[in-house]
């Protein structure tokens, strides 16, 4: 009798173990592609960015790769990036829960260790409606920014991935797609052979500034609910916007009127919904045009930047609408993308400039004050600085706390 139920459990159990055998299979073999040629090519006319199809996609768990690539990554144009660097595709979740294909760069420094090595997400401020400026083409390109910032880590032997987080589509300021892109891109170098990790107990850390620092926090905050097999020990976030609506208000009218102009167009393509084509009149309707192919501060990329494109400029002149951002399906994308709705999962270091012309200092003070009252611990420093000059002189500081955290430095907190 015992035997013949074996028998029928073996016989129910085949299947499945099957089924999961081919399952772990396909999640540990990501297709391998020639490096791209040189110059590189634009994303969007590179079969390596094209997503595979859904059915594809939904077969396998968050942070599974699916293409690999080695590339060249250069600094600045000229200067190669000492170590070896990969393009990688890997499955992340829409707003929606439904699978979709993220891309993102895996930098590994020649004074890596051999083993026990370390992981930080270095999730730069592309802003962008078009994927000319995403990180992983900048690297190729040479035109990232932010290199000069990337390079203390890499100097620290830390491997780096750098997450696309706004995704094939380019939904900049989108927090939950961008959260959850950049715990997807920690799996994904964790699950990444040549990065010589040590899985889900790498010790990773996060930062970012500015649109940087919405995924870094966003992560944050996900954490616990989306990734919490990670071994997060701590996020650096400056220049933090926590309310969009309040960012665009501070902007709006000034010499950063295109961030406001930019994130409308960014966030309409996210949130169809919003139907922003009744909300808008012809020059608004020309605005939401032209800004698809922009990007914030990446001049080094050739993208046209809404900074020059909107300055001065007043929504209001745009809209059919006294105030935009109190049309009540534009508040509730406003509402659903503020921060401070959960709680983080690591400690924070949060700088901030009192000058800063883009972020509101008085919502990083309330931002702080919640997390602090929720039992956080975090480290707040405020300076005077204005946006553009903290993203250089802050960093400094905010590599500290992160070399601290993966050298299990007893965390201290500014929380009162």
């Amino acid at each position: 009798m015992q035997r013949q139920t074996r028998q029928i459990l073996s016989a129910l159990l085949a299947p499945l173990a099957m089924l999961t055998s081919q399952w772990a299979s396909a999640q540990s073999s990501p297709a391998i592609y020639p490096p791209p040629a040189n110059p590189a090519p634009l994303p969007q006319a590179d079969a390596f960015y094209s997503p595979p199809p859904a059915s594809d996609l939904s077969a396998v768990a968050p942070g599974t790769l699916l293409r690999i690539r080695e590339i060249t990554a250069k600094a600045y144009y000229l200067f190669p990036v000492k170590g070896q660097a990969w393009q990688v595709m890997y499955r992340s979740t829409n707003r929606s829960g439904e699978a979709i294909a993220m891309m993102g760069t895996v930098l590994v420094p020649e004074n890596a260790p051999i083993t026990g090595r370390k992981l930080m997400a270095y999730n730069v401020a592309y802003d962008a409606l078009t994927l000319r400026c995403a990180p992983s083409y900048s690297f190729v390109k040479g035109a990232a920014l932010e290199q000069a910032l990337i390079q203390g880590a890499l100097k620290n032997g830390l491997v780096v991935m750098a997450p696309d987080y706004e995704g094939l589509k380019s939904y900049w300021t989108d927090g939950l797609i961008s959260g959850q892109g950049v715990l997807d891109g920690i799996r994904a170098a964790e699950n990444f052979q040549q990065a010589g990790l040590n899985g889900a107990s790498t010790p990773v850390v996060i930062t970012g500034y500015s649109g940087g620092s919405l995924a870094s926090t966003w992560a944050n905050e996900l954490y616990k609910s989306y990734a919490p097999e990670l071994n997060i020990k701590g996020v650096a976030a400056g220049g933090v916007p926590v309310d969009l609506g309040n960012v665009a208000r501070k902007v709006d009218g000034t010499l950063f009127a295109g961030v406001y102009f930019g994130a409308v167009a960014a966030l309409a393509n996210s949130y169809p919904e919003v139907d922003p084509a009744s909300l808008v009149n012809a020059k608004g309707a020309e605005m939401l045009v032209k800004a698809q192919d922009m990007c914030l501060g990446q001049f080094l990329t050739g993208a046209p930047d809404p900074l020059t494109a909107f300055a001065f400029q007043k929504m209001k002149n745009l809209t059919v609408v006294p105030d935009l951002l109190a049309v009540p399906r534009v508040k509730d994308v406003i509402a659903k993308n503020r921060l401070g709705q959960r709680l983080p999962g690591a400690p924070l270091y949060i700088y901030q400039g009192t000058i800063d012309e883009l972020m509101p200092i008085a919502d990083v003070d309330a931002l702080v004050k919640s997390y602090c009252s929720k039992g956080v611990k975090v480290t707040y420093r405020r300076s005077i600085n204005d946006h553009l000059l903290l993203a250089v002189t802050g960093w400094g500081k905010a590599l500290d706390f992160l070399m601290d955290r993966l050298d299990d430095v007893p965390v201290t907190s500014t929380c009162q």
